[in-house]
């Protein structure tokens, strides 16, 4: 029998958006218990998703694991996913090493919901802005 750690992530609702708010730490003690919430959440029926990392300073590679699964079953399932990381640290020199942000659409700074469209609305990350204008991200 496979233990999974409890954690205690707040999820919201925002314009029919569904938040999910990643804890400080992201590593292979909770990674397991997030992973499995966050695929419960697509599963349900949720018709958008954003996953608000701006909180978070620490992600291994288990959290990695947990974006990029949650990416294919949202593909699967055609749900939206996006996420929202922090201005500055570890977690957006992740994303952006590792690709993350070309995989997942992802902004910078605390997602707000959008009065236009009803999604979270940021600012996109440098590599978001990069491919709007045609050029190579910076590494």
């Amino acid at each position: 029998m496979r233990h999974l750690s409890t954690v205690d992530l707040e999820v919201e609702q925002v314009s029919g958006v569904t938040i999910v708010h990643f804890p400080q730490e992201v590593d292979a003690v909770n990674a397991a218990a997030i992973r499995e919430r966050v695929l419960r959440l697509l599963n349900s029926g949720v018709t958008e998703m954003h996953l608000d990392l701006t909180g978070t300073r620490f992600l291994d590679s288990a959290g990695i694991h947990i974006i990029v699964r949650a990416h294919g079953r949202s593909t699967a399932l055609r749900v939206p996913l996006s996420a929202a990381i922090p201005e500055e640290g570890t977690v957006r020199r992740v994303f952006e090493l590792t690709g993350l942000s070309r995989l997942v659409p992802t902004t910078i700074g605390p997602p707000r919901p959008s009065s236009t469209t009803g999604t979270a609305a940021s600012r996109p990350c440098s590599t978001a802005r990069a491919r709007a204008r045609g050029r190579k991200p910076r590494r």
